[in-house]
């Protein structure tokens, strides 16, 4: 009776969720009801394509921003309802490619695995060399550890320079006096090497040489496969298998199903597309790897610091991306960073696609050089400036205190007099006849000195200053007399005492015994 019981129990549980088993290595997830063979088989050969290409760009173990799920039918009629736009479409967490197993893998599936691993991976080379890359590596052949790359492409498959591009690269893979310098080759061309300098380098000829043994090739190559070192593992053993239960299942097929209209609320990029700053926060917290939250977050920013901060942060984790880079250079260009917009610009060079954006960045990246030496004059002269300004404020500090000290002495001196018993007269400044008015004019006479004051009731006054040194000077900026020979720009007001002793000879009425300044 109990045996009966529990075979009864095991029929009714739901063969759906059983039937879907999940195989992952890597970045790759392969989701599959059609066999356990077929979804080994797929999987080997997408991580064969990641390890032939991670050593080609001299990194075995190549990573993705996003893990990428192949969802795997057993029949054409199962896959149709489920069929996708193009090979690799966003998911909300995930990067989505459905096929069926009675089919090999598209080349246009592999090639987009092949762009998405460069895109994650590799520093920016010649479009047209990453995309002979992904021509190239779409026509790999698995046998597990077994693996060859360059088989000839259909009549048709590519035309013009696309196919010359894939000619060449089918070349430095497949023969054997350029594959094993091919990787120096590559790695030569990221971050926008010259392809000049990557052909010397790698085999030690010109890139015009490298062309015209292409050219020659082509016409007389057969384009047949060549084997590649492949990855040492067990499909049978080394993959991590795990049984999905129906939710699972429910949630991936229906993941797949918005063909990357939509994204489940919570996903990361659904909290990406509420664009709030809670949201984006919590975006960059389900994938830390994404640049894209941060530079959202950067454009709700008002605080210039954490604007470049966040556009830092952008454009660190996603380097091949010029427009990060830009945004970031033009933000530290208008925060006066210009040191740190001069290696933004440069970086946003690197990160380039094509020539004539690579020409427009470096333009703006020499704007940028005028802009910054305007800047320099500027801030030079305003430092003069300010330098200036503090040189007077101390001598107007210095004036102040020597005028408070003359009034506060002579306040004492005032509440003093008539109290002191026995006093001694003091004999302070000079006395004499006052003229106050505007110095106009000064007539240097070898050392005596002829001012011109002209005074209040429209009267010159002439007067002789015989020897500077030997006058009474009041004024906060120097002790002895000194003046400018000639008419006096500008004209200044002063205040004189003298002696009312007229002189023909030199036409004044009487040496100035205390010059004041007001």
């Amino acid at each position: 009776m109990l045996r009966r019981t529990l075979t009864l129990v095991l029929l009714a549980l739901p063969a759906f969720a059983a039937d879907w088993v999940e195989y992952r290595a890597g970045p790759f997830h392969v989701f599959s009801d059609a066999g356990d063979r077929a979804a080994r088989e797929r999987l080997t050969q997408l991580e064969q394509l990641r390890f032939v290409l991670g050593t080609l760009l001299g990194k075995p173990e190549l990573n993705t921003l996003w893990p990428l799920h192949l969802i795997l039918f057993s029949n054409q009629k199962e896959y149709g309802p489920h069929a996708l736009p193009q090979p690799l479409t966003p998911g909300g967490s995930a990067t989505l490619a459905a096929w069926t197993d009675d089919v090999p893998l598209p080349r246009d599936l592999m090639r987009a695995v092949t762009e998405t691993l460069l895109n994650d991976n590799a520093g920016r080379m010649p479009r047209e060399t990453e995309t002979a890359l992904s021509d190239l590596l779409s026509t790999i052949e698995v046998n597990a550890t077994r693996v060859k790359i360059g088989a000839p492409l259909a009549a048709g498959e590519l035309n013009g320079a696309r196919l010359r591009a894939w000619v060449k690269l089918q070349m430095l893979a497949t023969q054997p006096e350029y594959s094993g310098r091919m990787r120096i080759y590559i790695n030569n061309l990221q971050n926008a090497g010259e392809e000049d300098q990557a052909a010397r380098n790698a085999f030690d000829m010109t890139a015009a040489k490298l062309d015209s043994m292409v050219d020659a090739y082509a016409k007389t190559a057969k384009f047949e496969s060549a084997p590649v070192n492949g990855k040492a593992f067990n499909p049978n053993r080394d993959f991590i298998e795990k049984n999905l239960e129906r939710p699972a299942v429910t949630a991936l097929l229906a993941d797949l199903d918005a063909k990357g209209k939509t994204f489940p609320f919570d996903s990361a990029r659904g909290l990406l597309a509420q664009n709030t700053i809670p949201s984006l926060e919590l975006a960059i917290k389900a994938n830390p790897k994404w640049a894209e939250p941060q530079f959202k977050l950067a454009a709700l920013e008002t605080d210039p610091g954490r604007k470049i901060g966040r556009l830092k942060m952008a454009a660190s984790l996603a380097p091949r991306n010029a427009v990060y880079w830009q945004t970031l250079a033009t933000a530290q260009a208008a925060a006066s960073l210009y040191a740190d917009a001069e290696k933004s610009w440069t970086s946003a060079e690197r990160a380039a696609e094509t020539p004539a954006e690579r020409s427009r960045i470096h333009q703006a990246k020499l704007d940028l050089e005028d802009a910054r030496a305007a800047f320099e004059v500027a801030e030079k002269r305003r430092a003069r400036e300010e330098e200036a300004r503090d040189l007077q404020r101390a001598r107007d500090a210095a004036a102040a205190e020597v005028l408070a000290a003359q009034r506060a002495a002579n306040e004492r001196l005032e509440a003093r007099a008539g109290n002191v018993a026995n006093a001694v007269p003091w004999y302070g400044d000079p006395t004499g006849a006052a003229v106050s008015g505007t110095l106009t004019r000064v007539d240097c006479l070898g050392t005596p000195m002829r001012l011109t004051i002209q005074t209040s009731t429209g009267v010159p006054i002439r007067l002789l200053i015989r020897d500077p040194r030997q006058i009474t000077v009041h004024s906060a900026l120097s002790a002895q007399a000194e003046f400018a020979c000639g008419a006096q720009k500008p004209a200044r007001r002063i205040e004189v005492r003298h002696n009312s002793k007229a002189d023909a000879k030199t036409d004044t009425m009487g040496d100035i015994l205390l010059v004041q300044f007001p």
